[in-house]
């Protein structure tokens, strides 16, 4: 392998996650070398100096370079630190407007890459533009390193894994996301969903969804179909009702990529749904928020001055006293059936994101399982799991379902 300045260069520094990333590069992880790039040097220097005053590590290195590249000789300019480092780790969003390049120059340079997007569209963009070029090369193209869409992602993996085992295969999927009351938001997540859900669409309608793209380049033999709730409707098992969220359809169209390139199986259904909070006051105060969201959408002018801005976020104690759990229901083409929960003792939306995106980009730089642009299953399979279990508080379990 040839030789590197850096085994990792950190993108986003100055953004809410971006320094939570830094902080855990600082405290959990040896053995590791490291660069900070940002467009301002002197800025992303001024937070890196707050959290090695905290931390009581040295500083690492920052390169500058800005990530939206107005001329060639701006691409050059940021070409050059990307082939300084092995990984490329990117919490700049909206990735649609800060990750196009990044991803290129990866993808060219044989530079493996991971980022915390969720951003569907995008990933589809890179996936047609870029899925090649990154298999020549060897580079693993990684979106979806965070909350967005791990543990999704990794539950559907570990029920293939345990059918395979058996002699089965999977044929539906259901997963169940239990989050805390008042679920805090980054002015940074904020930002990239007004920017998502305000953008115009349309052009020409492709063959087939970019998702479904096999290593060939063609479309993969593993249909898949998409059975999140529309609307809310209750649940027995948990005695409360489920359904729609903002984020299914990012969690759905991340496992969609993996069943195409896996081959869990032909047709394999899945679905994702939020469990609605008992309380009347937080699912109120819940659907306010979101309202607002809409607003800004609508009235970016107006209404966007009351959302956190970029750079802020949830609280450090709260953030430390949150928590994800991901209940998943699986049926197996034999007419078994099994349960997990993936269980984070953690905010899983900033704090566990940017421990998640670091711990890949360890991974990455030991070595992904593929290249191309993929998914967090594809590049790194049940080890990120084992991973994450020896490094951030988080349980998965799984077993056959009760009769």
């Amino acid at each position: 392998m040839a030789s590197k300045e850096y085994d990792i260069l950190l993108c986003g520094v100055t953004g809410f996650t971006g320094r939570l990333c830094a902080e855990h590069l600082l405290e959990n992880v040896q053995g590791v070398t490291w660069a900070a790039c940002a467009r301002n040097g002197k800025k992303a220097e001024a937070v890196l100096a707050e959290v090695c005053a905290k931390t009581g590590k040295p500083a690492p290195p920052v390169e500058v370079a800005d990530l939206v590249c107005a001329d060639a000789d701006a691409e050059e300019k940021l070409r050059a630190v990307v082939k300084k480092a092995r990984v490329v780790l990117t919490t700049a969003g909206p990735f649609e407007k800060y990750g196009q390049t990044l991803v290129k120059l990866c993808a060219e340079e044989g530079v493996h890459y991971a980022d915390i997007t969720g951003e569907t569209d995008f990933v589809r963009k890179m996936i047609e533009q870029h899925d090649a070029t990154a298999r020549k090369t060897g580079a693993s193209i990684v979106p979806h390193c965070g909350n967005d869409c791990v543990p999704w992602d990794l539950t559907v993996l570990k029920f293939h894994e345990a059918a395979a085992a058996k002699g089965s295969t999977i044929s539906e999927v259901k997963t169940y996301t239990e989050v805390p009351p008042g679920f805090g938001v980054s002015g940074g997540t904020l930002t990239t969903a007004v920017f998502q859900l305000g953008k115009k669409r349309g052009g020409a309608k492709p063959a087939f969804d970019a998702l479904l793209t096999n290593a060939g380049g063609a479309k993969s033999a593993y249909a898949f179909k998409n059975a999140s709730l529309k609307g809310d409707k209750h649940v027995a098992e948990f005695g409360r009702a489920a359904g729609p969220w903002i984020m299914a359809p990012v969690m759905t169209n991340c496992v969609r990529r993996s069943n195409a390139l896996l081959g869990y199986a032909d047709g394999l259904t899945y679905g994702e749904q939020q469990l609605r909070d008992p309380s009347f006051v937080n699912r109120t105060k819940d659907s306010f928020f979101a309202g607002l969201v809409g607003a800004a959408v609508a009235l970016p002018s107006v209404f966007g001055p009351l959302l956190p801005k970029p750079g802020e976020g949830p609280a450090r104690a709260d953030m430390e006293a949150g928590w994800l759990r991901v209940h998943g229901r699986a049926k197996l083409a034999d007419g078994g059936a099994m349960v997990s929960t993936f269980e984070f003792g953690e905010d899983t939306g900033y704090l566990g994101t940017a421990r998640m995106l670091v711990e890949c980009g360890v991974l990455l730089a030991a070595g992904p399982k593929s290249s191309g642009v993929i998914t967090p299953a594809v590049a790194f399979g049940s080890g990120l799991l084992e991973h994450l279990e020896k490094t951030t508080p988080t349980t998965f379990t799984l077993a056959e379902a009760p009769p």
